[in-house]
């Protein structure tokens, strides 16, 4: 069979045209297709920019208040149910606790409160504990705060020496934080005896509970 014996018909045309193409096209599809997979599955750990970033944190707050009168030596559990989108980062959780002695007969007499939280309920969270005296002239209680994310400040800086990827390593709170919050206060009550009876015998405290979560920005300074 000669040449002209495969282009005598427009069909043996189109053949013999869809071969030749085959047989170009099938050797370049497989000398690309390795470099096609490595781009693919490396596309996740790309360095990303390098040399001057912004990192920029844009925070959000969620918080829980509420109040309660304790007399001496009563407790009083406060829970924070936080359920938060593992695609936004926890920066930190804080529990404060305020509380106002404004019927303090005098010296001697000041009310305090000890608190003491029970985490238990999440991973890689630890228990901490604080006291604080309520006193007169205000602000008094305490508060304790738990950084999820480490040395997180919520400050935006300027970095000149890592990657993007290296930058985002660094700011995570690899999943921690996400369900009950628990804490327990307990009231002391230095209540003044008068006439048989007594005064300043209890305490009124404000519980505020506030997480900071944030998104993280990578920017070219």
């Amino acid at each position: 069979m000669d040449f002209q014996d495969l282009v005598d018909s427009p069909q043996k045309v189109k053949t013999l045209a869809g071969s030749v193409a085959f047989m170009v096209v099938f050797p370049i599809y497989f000398a690309v297709l390795p470099s096609l997979i490595d781009e693919d599955i490396s596309g996740g750990s790309s360095p990303g920019l390098s040399g001057s970033i912004n990192v920029i944190f844009e925070e959000s707050e969620i918080t829980l208040s509420e109040s309660v009168t304790l007399g001496d030596g009563e407790s009083h559990d406060t829970f924070f149910d936080l359920m938060l989108d593992y695609e936004r980062i926890l920066g930190y959780v804080e529990l404060q606790v305020l509380c106002f002695d404004g019927d303090d007969p005098g010296p001697g007499f000041t009310d305090s409160v000890d608190g003491a939280s029970d985490l238990s309920d999440l991973d890689g969270i630890e228990d901490q504990s604080d006291s604080g005296e309520c006193s007169g002239g205000g602000g008094g209680g305490f508060s304790m705060r738990w950084d999820v994310t480490e040395n997180y400040t919520g400050e935006s800086y300027t970095s000149e020496n890592m990657s993007e990827s290296e930058i985002r390593n660094i700011w995570v709170d690899s999943g921690k934080g996400r369900g009950t919050w628990l804490a327990t206060i307990t009231a002391s009550i230095e209540a003044a005896p008068i006439a048989g009876g007594f005064i300043d015998d209890d305490e009124e405290f404000e519980i505020t509970w506030t997480a900071v979560h944030y998104n993280l920005t990578i920017e070219p300074a």
